[in-house]
């Protein structure tokens, strides 16, 4: 790994830590404030403005990661930036309705509060910032730009935290705190259009018919994955709120929320291998990558599991004593989780759209049936166990239709899906600096992957 390709790698580790760890202590600080209950729907707010965002987003984030490396200069490319600029509009004001609509359906199944006048102008708001936190910085990773990105994306995490403390002191209720951390969001979303514009990557001119219509028909091929993943990853919440009630799902979000602070590693590295499968820059060495990956996260994990289980108590009370078993097997679904973080991102980069939409579909199916079953059962441990069944199965499907659909385009003489070194000259590992993606590179073939 050369130094630049190296520095890339920490500074996406480093945002990725630094977002988690706004989002750690907001969440414990919300839990210390509004206890289980108020917790709980605060949780359930959260979930639904981090989901919606990505069924209105079509599918466009990573259509246009994958399709602008290829672009090439000029107007295709200001169409291709301009089409996605409408897009994300248009999925800021679908993206607020529907999370009104769906809280306040499901108000009669988990709890009358979610659907509070209060509560879902708050969610309207958080929504829209969700939805920014979603879109733009894919605009900066589509060109290569990881460092204007990763900054950005922590920006908007801090402006949320930052929001979400002056709520805290100004009036802390469910409804307060959600409008705040929407308030801070939005507010380092505006500086954020204003540094897109100023690069091109953000384009108010009308958007060329065909190209629009490529983005979305080719992005909603992808939404399977990233709409049918996300709510495979987060259905445990709604699933414990409609069985248990709000006070469970307070308590599971907090141990939920510490075991997803190693994520922030194979979160990382996912970043450069969409970006390396979308150039075609070479072979990813899957097996080396997820191993390594998989060894820092069990690190990280150990560390975060015993101070989760000395603290939450002495943090939280007594209410919340159930966090530090559940933490322990959460930490565990975590390494469950790495092949897919490593395998996704590279089927997405390459523009495996049609695949890994139906594998998100498939998996989101089963996760409800298996959410639904194992809560019924054993509660909020039965949720935790189905998270490590979830996870693996996620990565060994992941896994298996990536080296299956690599093999598939391998010629005698083309390189094979292993952990050999690259022979080429440079090797596989030529950095990516910020810029990269004014280059014309040729299409990704999934056997360079």
């Amino acid at each position: 790994m050369t130094r630049d390709r190296r520095s890339t790698l920490v500074l996406l580790a480093g945002s990725s830590a630094v977002q988690m760890s706004s989002n750690m202590v907001a969440a414990l600080l919300a839990a210390s404030v509004l206890g289980p209950h108020g917790r709980g729907l605060m949780v359930l707010g959260v979930s639904t403005a981090g989901i919606v965002p990505l069924l209105a987003g079509l599918g466009t984030g990573p259509q246009l990661r994958s399709a602008y490396p290829a672009a090439g200069g000029g107007a295709r490319r200001r169409d291709l930036v301009a089409s996605y600029t409408w897009c994300s509009m248009a999925a800021t004001v679908s993206a607020a309705v529907l999370a009104v609509a769906v809280s306040a359906l499901s108000a009669p199944l988990i709890d009358p509060a979610l659907a509070d006048p209060r509560y879902l102008l708050a969610l309207s708001v958080l929504t829209c910032g969700y939805v920014a936190h979603t879109q733009l910085p894919d605009g900066w990773y589509a060109a290569g730009l990881f460092r204007s990105g990763s900054l950005w994306a922590m920006a908007t995490t801090l402006g949320g935290g930052l929001g979400l403390l002056i709520a805290v002191a100004v009036a802390p209720s469910v409804w307060a705190l959600l409008l705040g951390q929407g308030a801070g969001m939005l507010t380092a979303t505006t500086a954020q259009v204003v540094a897109l514009r100023a690069t091109g990557l953000l384009c108010f001119q009308a958007p060329a018919r065909r190209e629009l219509s490529r983005l979305l028909g080719r992005g909603c091929r992808a939404l399977g994955l990233t709409l049918g993943l996300a709510l495979a990853l987060r259905l445990d919440r709604y699933v414990l709120g409609a069985l248990t009630g709000a006070a469970a799902v307070g308590v599971y979000s907090v141990a939920s929320t510490l075991g997803q602070v190693p994520r922030m590693v194979p979160n990382a590295i996912g970043q450069l291998v969409n970006r390396d499968a979308a150039v075609a820059s070479g072979p990813l060495r899957p097996v080396r990558t997820v191993a390594a990956t998989a060894g820092v996260v069990t690190a990280v994990g150990a560390v975060t599991g015993l101070l989760g289980w000395l603290l939450v108590i002495p943090l939280l009370g007594p209410g919340f004593a159930a966090a530090g078993p559940l933490l322990v097997v959460l930490l565990v679904a975590e390494v469950a989780f790495v092949p897919y973080a490593v395998a996704s991102r590279a089927l997405l980069g390459a523009g495996r759209m049609g695949a890994v939409g139906a594998f998100g579909l498939a998996w989101s199916a089963a996760a409800l049936v298996l959410f639904l079953l194992a809560v019924q059962l054993w509660g909020t441990a039965g949720a935790a166990v189905a998270c490590v069944t979830l996870y693996a199965g996620i990565s060994a499907s992941s896994w298996l239709l990536l080296t299956r659909r690599a093999a598939r385009r391998q010629g005698p003489d083309r390189p094979r899906l292993a952990d050999s070194d690259d022979p080429r000259p440079g090797g596989a590992d030529d950095p990516h600096p910020e810029g990269a993606g004014d280059a014309q590179p040729r299409p990704a073939p999934l056997s360079r992957v």
